[in-house]
């Protein structure tokens, strides 16, 4: 009996080992720097300066996407916070409908993309 209950223990204590995966320094920075990462941009209406309207933010792992609709129409964006590789579409028509007719990447946290009308009716945050 006490081999039986020995041979069960150890059959446990083997497999339940984690298994380690080697990760390149440079890869490793990335990932860690990635996950739970925010992504934030401010919309404004038209006649609201850039900057000055709603601000959304987003938490994003890789792989991960966010979206959601205006209202009302929006006229200008600016990325706020964000980490590089990913990238906010924005639609003509709610529920990403439409086509893209603006796409940031959010390296260009800080400048603002604007239109003269407000044509921005929904949003896609991708990574």
């Amino acid at each position: 009996m006490k081999f039986i209950n020995l041979t069960a223990l150890a059959i446990c204590i083997f497999t339940g080992q984690a298994m380690g995966v080697a990760i390149p320094e440079n890869e490793l920075e990335s990932l860690v720097a990635r996950q739970g990462s925010p992504v934030a941009f401010n919309v404004a209406p038209l006649g609201t300066s850039c900057g000055h309207g709603t601000t959304i933010t987003c938490v994003l792992s890789p792989g991960q996407s966010c979206k959601g609709n205006f209202n009302p129409a929006q006229a200008s964006i600016v990325v706020t916070e964000a980490l590089g590789n990913c990238h906010v579409s924005l639609y003509t028509q709610p529920d990403q409908q439409g086509g893209v007719t603006q796409r940031l990447d959010t390296d260009t946290t800080g400048t603002c993309v604007f239109t003269n009308i407000a044509t921005w009716e929904s949003y896609g945050i991708f990574c």
